[in-house]
C-alpha cells in the first residue's frame, strides 16, 4: 500500500516542478538601437505590455541631430554621448504604438507594444 502512494506523490512533485519551470517567462525584455548617419536602427521594436523593458541606445556618429533620446509617453529625455551606450528602463503599460525620437523630433522610431 505504501509503495503506490509514494510513487504517486513523487510523480505529482515532478509534474509540478516541470510545469513551474517551463512556464516561467523572462522578467526583462531587452533591445538595442543604434543611431547612425541614416537614423535609428532598427526603426521599430515590438515589446510586450506589462514587462519591464531595458533599451540600450548607442550613437555612433556626430553627423546627425540625434544628440539625445526622448520617449514622450514615459517623460524620458536622456543625452546620447558619442559611442557610449545609454540604458533606459521602463515598463509599457498600454498596448499600441509609442514614439521615440531625437531631441529635435526630426528622427523618430516606434515601440509597438503588444
Amino acid at each position: 500500500m505504501k509503495k503506490p502512494f509514494a510513487f504517486g506523490f513523487c510523480l505529482l512533485v515532478i509534474l509540478l516542478l516541470a510545469t513551474t519551470t517551463t512556464s516561467a517567462k523572462p522578467k526583462t525584455q531587452t533591445a538595442r538601437v543604434e543611431i547612425g548617419e541614416k537614423g535609428f536602427t532598427p526603426t521599430s521594436l515590438k515589446l510586450r505590455r506589462g514587462r519591464r523593458t531595458r533599451l540600450t541606445f548607442l550613437r555612433t556618429t556626430d553627423a546627425t541631430c540625434a544628440k539625445e533620446i526622448v520617449l514622450p509617453d514615459f517623460n524620458i529625455r536622456r543625452a546620447l554621448p558619442l559611442n557610449q551606450p545609454v540604458v533606459i528602463t521602463f515598463t509599457p503599460t498600454k498596448r499600441g504604438p509609442l514614439t521615440f525620437a531625437c531631441g529635435m523630433n526630426m528622427m523618430r522610431g516606434q515601440l509597438i507594444v503588444q
